[in-house]
């Protein structure tokens, strides 16, 4: 009995031809898509935006800024020459990843003592915040490979500095001092702590985005979660259109006055209520919770958050009305979405990933929800920022209806 149970169930996979597909080549594709993104986070290529701006206009910066544009690890964004309020702009509006500054008010760059203030600027956005650790080692392997000269001249500076010339008798002072900055770190180190010597001294970093690290981090994790299981929940209540069809409550419906248009419309309603409803009890935990400004900026997140769920509904009326079979729609919409959301930036934060991926994600409703939610929590700008991300889900909640009303017709025919 269990054999022939067996046998019914692979019959059953190997005749619904397109199930068989979504459920063999579509999660090889996610795969695909996830391995991309992971391999191009590593090594060779990683593909940082950076803004720079030079403010001290020396050689050495000169040589700097144009060892950090050659760098095939970091590509540099802004036309002409960037001025510091330029580069936290770009930041700041996610243009770029990051930013750096050579400020003029501050130790030069052929400098290692950490006696005055750091000569290089890492500007950066929290939610961005390992884009910085990244920079740090890319400029240091600027400095050592396209400014060797400086690193020893820095060096010798910074022992002649500490340890006046290198005579015999002052040789045997430099071994006491090292063995004295050896006693401090490994005191310092155990109170977990640092010493300010050395080359990371050339550094400071600025935060650009309003809220602090951890508030714009829940921000943007409450508004990637919403919209991945908003689509899960929208595609769960589409879905319900295949089983009344075969339950027959749409023959009764069409043998009426109704139509399927009449069904789709009433459940797009139905999805956009019950979206806005989840993604609210997400924000207010992140408000209540983690101190998140809902309430500042409710007029905006409201129209923002109808529009995340009106897009979604539409989306998911579309994958349901385009399957024949719940089985098909189940196994399309679960890897759809999935893709849908790694490409978007709902799991992943889409600066990991490269160029052509990041372009890629433009066409998900993620990643416009995403930057709309961004623009208001994160860069706290007006409503004037938001017109490109809600015509976008516009679009996508129009396309998406009429697609599923379109598709809905052949049910009539059925």
């Amino acid at each position: 009995m269990s054999a022939a149970v067996f046998r019914a169930m692979l019959l059953g996979l190997v005749r619904d031809r397109a199930a068989l597909a979504m459920s063999f080549l579509l999660p090889s594709v996610f795969f695909m898509i996830f391995a991309t993104i992971f391999a191009g986070a590593t090594g060779e290529q990683l593909r940082l935006k950076i803004a720079m701006a030079d403010e001290v206009h020396t050689e050495t910066s000169g040589r700097l800024l144009r060892a950090l544009a050659l760098d095939p690890a970091l590509v540099p964004v802004g036309e002409g020459t960037l001025s510091a309020d330029e580069v936290r702009d770009l930041v700041r509006r996610g243009t770029a990843d990051v930013g750096l500054v050579l400020r003029s008010d501050a130790e030069p760059l052929e400098s290692m003592g950490g006696f005055g203030r750091a000569p290089i600027v890492i500007v950066s956005d929290p939610v961005r915040g390992v884009a910085v650790p990244m920079l740090t080692g890319q400029v240091q392997k600027a400095y050592f490979s396209a400014l060797p000269d400086v690193a020893l001249g820095s060096v010798v500076g910074l022992v002649e500095d500490q340890f006046i010339e290198l005579t015999d008798e002052q040789r045997e002072e430099l071994e006491a001092g090292l063995l004295d900055l050896k006693v401090e770190t490994e005191d310092a180190a155990g109170r977990g702590e640092t010493v300010g010597w050395g080359f990371q001294d050339l550094f400071e970093r600025e935060d650009v985005a309003g809220q602090s690290a951890a508030r714009n981090h829940v921000a943007y994790y409450a508004g990637a979660v919403a919209v991945l299981f908003l689509l899960f929940s929208a595609v769960h209540g589409a879905i319900s259109l295949l089983e009344e069809r075969e339950s027959g409550i749409v023959d009764r419906i069409l043998a009426g006055p109704g139509s399927t248009r009449v069904m789709v419309d009433g459940k797009f309603l139905f999805l956009v209520v019950q979206g806005f409803a989840q993604v609210g009890v997400i924000f207010v935990l992140a408000w209540i919770l983690y101190d998140v400004d809902l309430i500042s900026h409710l007029p905006l997140w409201a129209w923002t958050t109808l529009l995340v769920s009106a897009a979604a509904a539409a989306l998911a009326l579309t994958v349901a009305t385009a399957c024949r079979t719940k089985r098909q729609a189940q196994t399309l919409s679960n890897v759809a979405i999935l893709v849908l959301s790694a490409l978007g930036g709902s799991m992943v934060p889409r600066f990991f990933m490269p160029p052509w991926l990041q372009d890629i994600g433009w066409l998900t409703p993620n990643a416009w929800a995403l930057e709309a939610y961004t623009a208001l929590f994160w860069r706290d700008e007006p409503a004037s920022a938001l017109l490109l991300p809600w015509s976008m889900l516009i679009l996508a909640t129009v396309l998406g209806l009429l697609a599923s009303r379109r598709l809905a017709r052949r049910m009539e025919r059925l």
